[in-house]
């Protein structure tokens, strides 16, 4: 994460606006056929007890052949493309990128694998060492100007690259047979998750599809930056945990009460370390940028204050989504994927006439209400109630409320915006620690935990 922050913002210093509106248009066709190749077999290996070889290989073989097939649809869909965006150059852009859909294709066997073993260093290896080499090229093609290529070739390069290091760190290779009764048998749950993803993926990506096509490049760059600053923070951090607590969610489906335990630990402390950020980078927002990326990316603050402001939920929407997904209920997501996705369709159609701020307020709205969907899922499937998630983060949420009105007063004051951001920060902790919220408890829990086991380690 620190790496593609650093990337990203020596590319935006190098790169304009509309490079990298380019590469955003296109996020849509990308994510959906990715979405394709998993088809949820993935989830469905990871939440399956006991995967035999013959399940790894059979889905190896399959994501490598419909791959290649989508690569093919896309190649040739390339030219159409380009036109509904009146961008000649998304046609070769969009050929070279969709190379990586291959690539990825045994990528998320090898990940998968070693998700499930909880071997998240050998993954943190391959993907740090990959995403090293492959910026670096990016950067010096940036250099030389090579524009929104830099872009694409530093995609390609990671993926090619992170697949040959897990390669030979694991040694794994699919054996020679593909099972028909593996693919029925994984798909009756992944099945599902494919077309939950899928719906996801293109509700997730269709405000780039309505911005390409309504407004120009460059406010397609403008937005692409402000949300990849907001991920780091509303995303990237909670996403990590929730991959990692995915495989402990479904060795712990047969016991829900031990399952609701873990989802409010996750909940109280993903919102105790996010909640604080996503409030600070509010108040920065401006300056932040400008000493990141340079005054040419000014126009992102406000598009960037608004998605913080979504980030609030979106960093806990997958932590029962997870829940409802480790103890089988696959179907029921996708169900209700329909109403999730179709409230944000309808939101971003119904924001779009208010402009750029109509569909960025119309993204914080969905995300408040998927947040209270999956919430409600996760209550008639595992019995978390509702109430009860709300409890175990109110007294998070009331703390950051009350720091930030007191910064906010602040800047009514004529206080400087780092200095009232300061002022939220402090107070948020002061407050926290004056109150004993549960999540300190839990991180502290968490941290000997850690500390054992490192002792433990080292004896």
């Amino acid at each position: 994460m620190v790496l593609q922050f650093v990337v990203n913002l020596i590319l935006a210093r190098l790169l304009i606006p509309s490079d990298f509106g380019a590469i955003g248009m296109l996020a849509i066709f990308i994510a959906v056929s990715q979405v394709l190749i998993d088809g949820g077999f993935g989830s469905a290996l990871i939440q399956k007890k006991h995967p035999t070889q013959t399940d790894f290989s059979t889905i190896f073989y399959w994501n490598l052949a419909f791959s290649t097939f989508l690569y093919f649809i896309l190649f040739f869909c390339a030219p159409f493309i380009s036109e509904f965006f009146s961008m000649p150059i998304l046609k070769g852009v969009l050929r070279g990128i969709g190379l990586t859909l291959i690539t990825n294709s045994i990528l998320v066997i090898q990940k998968v694998r070693l998700q499930k073993q909880l071997a998240f260093k050998i993954i943190a290896v391959s993907n740090l060492n990959s995403y090293v080499i492959a910026s670096s090229i990016g950067i010096g093609m940036a250099y030389y100007g090579e524009g929104v290529w830099s872009l694409v070739i530093m995609q390609i390069i990671y993926t090619v690259i992170a697949v040959t290091v897990l390669g030979i760190i694991t040694r794994w290779h699919p054996s020679l047979c593909f099972s028909s009764q593996s693919m029925k048998e994984l798909f009756s749950f992944g099945g599902y998750m494919m077309a939950a993803n899928i719906l996801q993926e293109i509700c997730k990506n269709l405000q780039g599809l309505i911005i390409g096509r309504k407004f120009s490049a460059s406010q397609m760059g403008y937005y692409s930056q402000a949300y990849k600053l907001e991920q780091v923070s509303g995303h990237s951090i909670p996403q990590v945990i929730v991959q990692i607590m995915y495989p402990i969610y479904s060795s712990l489906q047969d016991n829900r009460q031990r399952l609701n335990e873990i989802v409010m630990i996750n909940m109280r402390v993903i919102s105790f370390l996010v909640f604080p950020l996503i409030g600070c980078l509010i108040f920065i927002a401006e300056p932040l940028i400008v000493f990141l990326y340079g005054n040419k990316w000014l126009p992102s603050v406000p598009y960037f204050q608004i998605l913080c402001v979504g980030g609030f939920f979106v960093c806990l929407q997958n932590i029962n989504f997870y829940a409802v997904a480790a103890v089988g209920k696959s179907r029921s997501l996708f169900k209700w994927s329909f109403y999730k996705w179709g409230f944000l369709l309808v939101a971003l159609l119904t924001g779009m006439n208010f402009g750029m701020y109509g569909i960025l307020w119309s993204m914080v709205l969905s995300s408040l209400n998927i947040f209270m969907t999956n919430a409600y899922l996760s209550y008639r499937h595992t019995g978390l109630s509702i109430m009860e998630q709300i409890a175990s983060i109110g007294p998070v949420c009331l703390i950051s409320l009350i720091s930030f009105l007191i910064g906010i007063t602040c800047i009514y004051l004529h206080i400087a915006v780092i200095w009232a951001g300061l002022v939220f920060l402090v107070l948020y902790f002061i407050l926290s620690f004056t109150f004993h919220l549960k999540a300190l408890k839990d991180i502290t829990v968490i941290m000997n935990n850690i500390l054992k086991r490192n002792i433990k380690k080292q004896k």
